[in-house]
């Protein structure tokens, strides 16, 4: 299956070591964008856009630049995304993953994880 989508949520959940810690939050909105790798790399890049207006300090909705993951399972109700690589800074994109759950062609849900803190953020359609 070919990935490039942006799934519009209208609110998140975050999972901090499996626990609930945040959210609903009544309208957190937020677009998780998928599309073919834009470094021209193997895979994709994920980014994450805060929909409810501008950052304060860098002035644009980015709330997670560009990570590049790869498929590392899927079947007829489930991807999941593992990240490969490194950022400029030399941080490992491995830290990320991203499962997209679908029914059909449409997309229902995608969660973000955080490896290395052990954070989930379950983006709700």
């Amino acid at each position: 299956m070919e990935l490039d989508f942006i799934f519009q949520s209208s609110d998140h959940i975050r999972y901090e070591r499996g626990r609930h810690v945040s959210g609903p939050h009544g309208g957190a909105k937020r677009a998780v964008k998928v599309e073919p790798n834009i470094s021209g790399h193997e895979g994709y890049s994920v980014t994450i856009y805060n929909m409810d207006g501008n950052h304060p300090l860098w002035q644009n909705n980015i709330q997670m630049a560009p990570k590049r993951m790869k498929i590392i399972k899927s079947d007829s109700k489930k991807i999941e995304l593992q990240g490969y690589g490194f950022d400029s800074g030399g941080t490992p994109f491995s830290n990320y993953g991203l499962t997209v759950e679908f029914e059909g062609a449409e997309v229902q849900m995608c969660i973000l994880h955080i490896h290395d803190r052990r954070i989930d953020i379950e983006y709700l359609k």
